[in-house]
């Protein structure tokens, strides 16, 4: 005896919605069926850069930034590689910041040669305060177009050059978070941004570094050492 048509409808029906229901899973966590995905692992063969699909450790190196807005969270969808700049190659990461099962930005870091002093969130008008409860930042001055959020203004306020200030601002004002702290610069960029946008942020993260690391050879200069 067959199997009655209505058998075979109602399956059809079952696996339609069960296939809807993992793909729209899959896109919350930014899934490997994600178009962004296929397109920075993509980028990262291109580029001869490491892929991992989620790292739960990496974000926790970080304390400032979006890390301070909604805690460590998961790196997904990462890729990292050498920088090239012409004073040679730096260490750089791209990633999807997830916090508490959503995607709220991409994070861009690229390695400093050293560790800075203090730590420095460089923020737009436009971009909410930085959260105040444990996180120890002041308000210091403004550098360019941003507004500068430090943990030691004796320390930092030195290293807010005006070559600081126009790196930054070469950034662009689609990047409203920038932040630096011990070796590394980062941006929070808008989680839709391509490979090609986040390729032109580790080269513009980069000319942050090294004006940086300017201002801080600058600073040994002035005092001596």
């Amino acid at each position: 005896m067959g199997v009655p048509s209505w058998v075979w409808f109602v399956i059809a029906v079952v696996a339609l919605f069960a296939g809807a229901a993992l793909l729209l899973a899959d896109r919350r966590r930014g899934g490997a069926g994600e178009p962004g995905v296929r397109d920075r692992r993509r980028w990262a063969a291109l580029h001869d850069w490491e892929y991992l699909d989620s790292d739960p450790v990496l974000p926790s190196r970080w304390r400032y930034g979006t890390v301070q807005n909604g805690g460590p969270g998961i790196a997904r969808n990462l890729a990292s590689g050498t920088v090239p700049t012409p004073e040679g190659g730096r260490h750089g990461f791209i990633f999807d910041h997830e916090q508490q099962g959503t995607v709220n930005a991409v994070v861009v870091a690229v390695q400093l040669r050293e560790g800075l002093p203090a730590a420095v969130e460089l923020r737009l008008p436009s971009a909410p305060l930085p959260e105040t409860d444990g996180a120890g930042l002041d308000l210091l001055e403004p550098v360019g177009e941003r507004y500068s959020f430090v943990s030691d203004a004796e320390a930092i306020r030195p290293l807010l050059t005006a070559r600081v200030a126009d790196a930054a601002d070469a950034v662009g004002d689609d990047i409203e978070l920038l932040w630096a702290e011990d070796t590394w610069v980062l941006a929070a960029a808008p989680v839709d941004v391509t490979p090609e946008r986040g390729q032109d942020l580790l080269a513009d993260l980069a000319e942050v570094a090294t004006a940086l690391e300017h201002a801080l050879d600058g600073t040994r200069h002035t005092t001596g050492s």
